[in-house]
């Protein structure tokens, strides 16, 4: 009987995890605006394909053990992954209302991106060229272009440098070694990554536009950011 509780409480446990709502995505135009504004990938066989695989090929082959384990260390992805710029103190217990403010980041790139990697249904390096690319880390199902790590980084650290916009290089540059990762995984193209930084730059701009989430990245500023220091402004040029 004992047991039996016990695997009730589990089973039910999971259905309410699994009934648990995610973050809510910000409000994002229709796929045809995304469309109208990145290119399609490259060809299957096109120079441009092949000219991407052997990339790929040649970055799994120079490849040092620090460089895979830092891949496949950055495969799990979060905005607290950027603590490798902002330091050990960007943790969400440290930062709660970030780490809920960038669910809702996340969420929003991944629902621009799902949608455009089911009409383009470009298939991984692994899945497409298994004979001559490695699997360097966990399989992930889904298709390759665009770059869901590639996009939900490049838009966090947009996002983050508007928080703490003296570190905003430093963010966008560990954001690009993240898409160096993917490659590096065997998981995407290098025009997968490249694409899905304009891609973010889009969302970027579409957030921007929205009173809402300026209002309430104003708000996470105040309440976790504003100890910062703020970037010096230049004196005025004397005439």
């Amino acid at each position: 009987m004992k047991m039996l509780r016990i695997f009730l409480f589990v089973l039910s446990a999971g259905f309410a995890w699994a009934d648990a709502p995610g973050p809510t995505p910000w409000p994002m135009p229709a796929p045809d605006f995304f469309l109208a504004r990145i290119p399609s990938p490259p060809s299957a066989g096109s120079a441009l394909d092949r000219a991407d695989l052997d990339y790929t090929v040649a970055l799994q082959a120079a490849a040092t053990p620090a460089e895979i384990a830092h891949a496949v260390k950055t495969s799990g992805f979060t905005v607290f992954t950027f603590s490798e710029v902002l330091g050990p103190d960007f943790t969400p217990e440290k930062y709660p209302q970030t780490a809920a403010f960038f669910a809702r980041v996340i969420a929003t790139s991944n629902s621009v991106k799902n949608t455009l990697k089911d009409h383009f249904r470009r298939l991984r390096p692994v899945d497409g060229h298994k004979d001559v690319v490695r699997e360097l880390v966990p399989y992930e199902a889904g298709f390759s272009y665009p770059s869901g790590h590639s996009t939900r980084s490049w838009l966090s650290a947009l996002v983050l440098g508007r928080l703490d916009p003296a570190e905003r290089s430093a963010l966008l540059l560990s954001a690009a070694q993240v898409g160096l990762d993917r490659v590096i995984e065997g998981m995407h193209y290098q025009s997968d990554v490249v694409n899905s930084r304009a891609l973010s730059e889009v969302i970027f701009t579409q957030l921007l536009d929205n009173p809402e989430f300026v209002k309430e990245l104003d708000a996470l500023k105040a309440a976790e950011w504003a100890s910062l220091p703020q970037p010096v402004q230049a004196a005025p040029a004397t005439p």
